[in-house]
């Protein structure tokens, strides 16, 4: 009676030490505020950044320290997002979904999943937190005030150099897949008949729906055998026949503009960009900086040996 009773207080024992041991292994790595992460939480968000950064773990090494403060960074946004009600609906979900798989018959999006190691419902998770976490930064950056347009015309003056633009040409073009149908072609260009319905009617280029119209194009970005006949050509007027690896092309310049200085409203728009990125990047470092003060942060500091997904 006494030895059964003896080996059933020692297994209720080692269950416990067992389940206490689990425990103990999966401690909280990184507390946030009230809330905190454990070694396998943590390890997973390590591992995705580092996935999504194109590296294997021994790249990975050395970059560590910033790989925690991008994690770290991420649990600061969540509870910050819990605390303000910030929620993500359902529907805000499914519709990022079907945008998302569209794109992919679901063999191929299922092989993708596979190649991660992940399964379905925890890249459901994962999406979710995401969408939440972009969410949450799109609220927060409605506080930041729009760029003025004196900060746009003082950037402007100052950084002159940065608007200086290449000589230009706005082309019409017709591409065809051989030349005995480009000769014909230029033929009937030749003989009166408008480029612009011809493109429409025979180019097999994208912007043969719009006649052929390219828009401006600057010196550079062509091949060079190309460049040569239309940087020479003179307006209103259509090149001879210009082979290239996508056909045969006839080409109409309509328009020059030579290379200079971008006026301001052209620059507008660029600037307004820069600005705005600059304005963003600087509002939330300051940001981050607040929700430490706001929710405490406590990394335990095993986390920068002990992060390795597979043991050594």
């Amino acid at each position: 009676m006494f030895n059964r009773f003896f080996i059933a207080s020692l297994l209720i024992l080692t269950i416990s030490a067992c389940h206490i041991l689990d425990r103990l292994d999966n401690k909280d790595m990184i507390t946030v505020g009230n809330t905190g992460f454990t070694k396998d939480v943590v390890r997973k968000d390590i591992r995705r950044i580092i996935s999504e950064m194109g590296m294997t773990e021994d790249e990975a090494e050395p970059a560590i320290r910033s790989i925690v403060a991008k994690v770290t960074e991420k649990y600061l946004i969540m509870e910050y997002g819990k605390e303000e009600g910030i929620t993500l609906q359902d529907d805000e979900l499914k519709a990022a979904l079907s945008e998302i798989k569209k794109d992919y018959p679901e063999d191929v999006f299922n092989e993708m999943l596979l190649e991660r190691y992940i399964d379905y419902d925890t890249w459901e998770e994962e999406l979710r937190q995401d969408l939440l976490i972009r969410k949450t930064i799109t609220n927060v950056f409605e506080g930041i005030p729009h760029v003025s347009f004196n900060e746009i015309m003082a950037y402007y003056e100052s950084h002159k150099n940065e608007f200086m633009r290449p000589r230009m040409v706005q082309l019409r073009q017709i591409v065809l897949r051989s030349r005995e149908e480009a000769e014909k072609i230029l033929d009937r260009i030749a003989k009166g008949e408008e480029m612009e319905k011809l493109a429409k009617e025979y180019s097999i280029t994208p912007e043969a729906k719009d006649g052929g119209l390219m828009g401006w194009i600057p010196k550079g970005r062509l091949e060079e055998d190309m460049e040569k006949v239309i940087f020479t050509l003179p307006l209103n007027t259509i090149s001879p026949i210009i082979e290239s690896p996508y056909g045969y092309h006839i080409f109409e310049v309509l328009s020059v503009r030579d290379e200079g200085l971008k006026t301001l409203p052209e620059a507008k728009a660029d600037i307004e960009s820069v600005l705005t990125l600059q304005k963003r990047e600087l509002f939330y470092g300051k940001w981050i900086e607040g929700l430490k003060d706001r929710f405490p942060v406590d990394i335990n500091q095993e986390v920068y040996s002990d992060w390795r997904m597979t043991e050594e």
